[in-house]
């Protein structure tokens, strides 16, 4: 391969990684935090990446869990 081409390839190569690296990334903020308080009561939430049920209510704490993804419906 050729000076110009292995410099061509190496550039497309890095994009291709970084393109997976960004699609990666957004799709792990997919999801919902879920907050309870110290009696373990669910006291909030707040779902991002998923469009129209992206939103919060309620309070955060630090005890929280997270569920991956955006088919779950509160």
């Amino acid at each position: 391969m050729h000076r110009k081409g292995r410099k061509i390839f190496i550039r497309l190569l890095g994009l291709a990684l970084l393109a997976g690296v960004s699609a990666t990334t957004q799709a792990a903020w997919q999801g919902t935090w879920l907050y309870y308080n110290a009696e373990g009561a669910l006291v909030g939430s707040w779902t991002a990446g998923c469009g129209e049920a992206d939103g919060r209510w309620g309070e955060t704490t630090s005890r929280k869990t997270f569920i991956q993804g955006c088919s779950v419906a509160w």
